[in-house]
Parts: structure tokens; C-alpha cells; sequence
């Protein structure tokens, strides 16, 4: 099963127009405003506005209103002002199969979008009227970009990650959208301290598995399935990721030595030799279980709550994620 089979035209209809309605109330010039829709319209799946609204529904037994898709939206607006500055960081040639927004306009341009994408998504946020929404938007904000410092100190360094230490920058990079998508749908449903608990964790767990299955994804897929460079790039930055890991625990000694080599001594290596050996290993089979894993206690979570037309499109979402 993929996101691209689900059924969620509604809703993602619904996010379409309501992002499309934010060219008239962006304070920017013309210039800026075209910018933003562009880079709003250029594909994206909408997971997370998607898990927002259904968190709602879920929770509040009601149907979507302004305030819910405006905070929706808030998220998906963070989501790509992150995804600018991403791929200036990590030096991608392609998203979503076209040039990169800094390569196609500059660095510069890239930087100023993001910044004026991250104060219109707190713009949206305030309409809810809700300082706890506004609250856990920033909590997001600040985690992803915590999330770059900590990454580069470890893409930096000549220490081994730890497995540790990898989940923690997944929680950041990934599960903090995911989190506060879950969170803020809740908060709107006049939820409980324990609902806000429940669908943070799911956020979480749910973050987990997308982030591993991206980084497997990465090392299994082409360049044309992802829509941008993937593996190549991470390894090419020899970016610690959680399959490298992996890797260099089960890899034989002269495998083990070469990774070694590349991600903490800075060996020239081949990215397509680093790739074939990721790539042969078990650790492809141990991420999968991994993932399942984290999807399980994501659903497990929802199973807590009463049977609903939300909370089942919310398991499929999680199914979504798993691997053959």
C-alpha cells in the first residue's frame, strides 16, 4: 500500500483550496505571494495537514471547520519552509522532480521564502484563536531547526553516532510535525490532558516509521521514484543514518572497516560502493521490523479510541507505512 492509493480526496481537496486561498491573505508582494503558491502547489501529499484534521474529527466527534483547516495548513506551510532550507543544507539537486528551489533561484531567495513561509504559517495559526495551538507550532519550529545544528555536529564530527542519538534527531527532523499535526488537531476537539498525551506519542512513533522507511526507501529506490537524489545524497554528506547504523553493526570486519573509513575518517569512497554494501545487508530486513514495529504502537494508540470514520482513515495513514 502507498499514500497514492488512499482515499483522501476530500480532504486533500479541501487543503488544496484552503492553500490556495493564501495569496490573498499573505501580507508579501505579488512576487513573494506567487512564490509561496508555487512551492504549496508543487506536489506534497498532505500527510501531515491530513493527520491534523482526522485528530480532529477523531477527538471532537465533528466535522472539519475553519479553524482546524487553518491550522492544518499551518503545518503543511512549515512542512515545505523546512524543506528550502533542507535541501540548501544537504545540497539536493531535486524536489519532487524539479530543481531545487535554491538552485533554481538562489540560496538567498530560498532563505527569504522560508522565512516568510514560517511567519504566515504562525499568521494561520493565531486564527484559531487558541494559544496553546500557536504554542505547539513553535515547539515544532524550534525542534526542526535544533534538528540542522545537531545534525551537522554529527555529520561534522569523527565519533560514531549512537543509535540513541539518531531517534533523538528523528524526533526532531521528523516526528515534531507529525507530533504537533496530532497535538494541535486535538487541542481544537477540547481534548484531555490524556488525549494530548496519546496523539503526541503516535505523532512520534508515526514519525519514526516515516522517517526510516524514507531512509530505506532511499537506499532501495531510484532517483526518479523519490523525486530527488535519496541515498546518494545522504551518503554523499555521509549523513549517520539510522540504517547506516545498522550497517556498521552487522556488516563483516572488511565491510565494517570501510564504512568506518568513509563516515568517520572521511575515506574516499565510492557512494554507489557505500550503497551496495547498505544495501546487501540485513540491515534492510531489521529496518522493516523497525518500522512495523513503530506502526504497531502508532495504531495501538488509536485502538484506545471508540471505532470512527476518522480514526480508521488515521490506521490506514500508519498501514501506509509498511514494507513488502
Amino acid at each position: 500500500m502507498s499514500f497514492t492509493n488512499l482515499d483522501f480526496a476530500e480532504e486533500v481537496k479541501e487543503i488544496n483550496e484552503y492553500l490556495t486561498t493564501l495569496k490573498n491573505q499573505s501580507p508579501y508582494d505579488e512576487e513573494i505571494n506567487e512564490l509561496i503558491i508555487h512551492i504549496l502547489q508543487n506536489g506534497g501529499k498532505r500527510i501531515r495537514p491530513l493527520i491534523c484534521l482526522l485528530s480532529f474529527e477523531m477527538i471532537s466527534n465533528q466535522s472539519r471547520n475553519d479553524d482546524s483547516l487553518a491550522a492544518a495548513c499551518a503545518l503543511e506551510v512549515i512542512h515545505n519552509a523546512s524543506l528550502l532550507v533542507d535541501d540548501i543544507f544537504d545540497k539536493d539537486i531535486f524536489r519532487r522532480n524539479e530543481k531545487s528551489f535554491y538552485l533554481k533561484y538562489s540560496t538567498f531567495a530560498a532563505l527569504s521564502i522560508s522565512y516568510s513561509m514560517s511567519s504566515l504559517a504562525l499568521s494561520l495559526a493565531t486564527k484559531t484563536k487558541v494559544l496553546a495551538v500557536v504554542e505547539e507550532l513553535i515547539k515544532a519550529m524550534h525542534n526542526l531547526s535544533s534538528s540542522l545544528f545537531l545534525e551537522e555536529r554529527f555529520r561534522s564530527g569523527t565519533k560514531k553516532m549512537s543509535k540513541e542519538e539518531a531517534l533523538l534527531l528523528i524526533d526532531r527532523k521528523t516526528s515534531s510535525l507529525f507530533e504537533a499535526a496530532s497535538v494541535i488537531g486535538v487541542l481544537l476537539g477540547a481534548s484531555s490532558k490524556n488525549d494530548r498525551e496519546n496523539m503526541k506519542n503516535f505523532g512520534k512513533y508515526f514519525g519514526r516509521a516515516f522517517q526510516l522507511r524514507d531512509d530505506l526507501l532511499a537506499i532501495t529506490s531510484t532517483t526518479k521514484n523519490l523525486g530527488k537524489l535519496g541515498a546518494l545524497t545522504d551518503i554523499s554528506n555521509r549523513i549517520q543514518t539510522y540504517i547506516v547504523l545498522e550497517t556498521i553493526d552487522l556488516a563483516k570486519p572488511e565491510e565494517r572497516k570501510i564504512l568506518s573509513k568513509y563516515y568517520l575518517d572521511r575515506k574516499n569512497y565510492s557512494p554507489h560502493k557505500i550503497r551496495k554494501i547498505i544495501a546487501k545487508s540485513d540491515s534492510i530486513d531489521i529496518l522493516k521490523r523497525k518500522i512495523d514495529d513503530y506502526i504497531n504502537m502508532a495504531i495501538e494508540i488509536l485502538e484506545r479510541y471508540s471505532g470512527s470514520k476518522p480514526r480508521e482513515k488515521l490506521i490506514s495513514i500508519a498501514n501506509a507505512l509498511r514494507m513488502k
